[in-house]
């Protein structure tokens, strides 16, 4: 059995009571319990694991014991009664592992997994890029792309700004700025950079062209407890320009398959950009990214996942 929520829909209250519900109704036989995240459905998760003989393993993904389990003295009691209870915690970083730690249990670090058989490098290299570019509507030319929530948190703000100090539109040197998804600042940061181009989101499927297409992919988080969209990224040869915060130091190593930079600063991220207007530096970073984040293959996190599983007493 999994706890946790299937969709973010409805608000917090609700979305929790189904899950509630899900959780003390579904008929079994289960061997054990899975709760995704720790706050508050790791406590939902802990009760059904309790109520029905059954281990449970929780899984942290970051803001759940980093921001909601401090917020306030219950939330932490609330996290930590999880964290000590759970036959086994498991998170996606050591960064995130360090929030658990201080919870009072020790958490094995497993990636949430990548599909690597999507994520990859186009057979033809770099030649397979103008192909690309046209079918997705992108202009030639250097192209620096982020993929996300477009949010404060994200770095949106950063990322468009840094675009604008590279130069953008000045010159076929010069970087041309995609942002594709959807979040809080995209309207006021489409009406206020008008040299960077915001894309809808896409389907998943879609995913992997986008990146592959970029020169370069940009991911200015604020905060980050791993940065899946930087280890895509890498999965298809495409150098990261990367903040130097929690996970994604761990994903982005400076000079080797990207360069990192401080967070919340766009002159830093626009001199990366610039050093990266350089397509030999751009490939040497990019040909070592496949390999870097071959660990978060999602078959090799489903093998590790299913040895916790073991351990707890429960065999595929």
């Amino acid at each position: 059995m999994v706890a946790g929520p299937s969709n973010y829909s409805h608000g917090s209250v609700r979305r929790h009571l189904g899950i509630a519900w899900r959780a003390f109704t579904a008929r079994g036989p289960f061997d054990g319990v899975e709760a995704h995240p720790v706050t508050a459905a790791g406590l939902i998760g802990l009760v059904a694991a309790r109520l029905r003989r059954r281990p449970l393993l929780a899984y942290a993904h970051g803001g759940d014991v980093a921001d909601y389990a401090v917020r306030s003295r219950m939330h932490r009691v609330m996290a930590g009664m999880v964290v000590r209870g759970a036959g086994a915690i498991v998170t996606n970083s050591s960064f995130t592992a360090g929030f658990v730690e201080r919870l009072g249990a020790a958490a094995r670090v497993i990636s949430p997994g990548v599909d690597l058989a999507a994520f990859h490098p186009p057979a033809d290299g770099a030649a397979a890029r103008p192909a690309l570019r046209k079918r997705l509507g992108l202009p030639e030319g250097p192209l620096a792309l982020f993929v996300g929530t477009i949010s404060e948190r994200k770095g949106a703000d950063v990322f468009a700004a840094a675009i604008e100090l590279t130069g953008a539109g000045e010159g076929s040197g010069s970087w041309t700025g995609v942002m594709l998804g959807d979040g809080p600042l995209a309207e006021g940061l489409a009406a206020s950079h008008s040299s960077v181009r915001r894309v809808a989101p896409v389907d998943a499927e879609a995913v992997p062209a986008w990146l592959q297409a970029a020169d370069v992919v940009v991911v200015p988080s604020r905060r980050e407890p791993l940065g899946l969209a930087a280890v895509e990224a890498l999965a298809c040869g495409t150098p990261v320009v990367a903040s130097s915060v929690g996970g994604l130091k761990e994903v982005v190593r400076d000079g080797e398959n990207g360069l990192l930079v401080s967070p919340g600063d766009p002159d830093a991220v626009a001199t990366a950009l610039k050093r990266l207007l350089n397509p030999d530096l751009r490939r040497l970073l990019g040909s070592a990214g496949p390999a870097s984040v071959a660990r978060h293959d999602i078959r090799a996190a489903a093998s590790e996942m299913a040895e916790v599983w073991a351990e707890l007493g429960v065999r595929a």
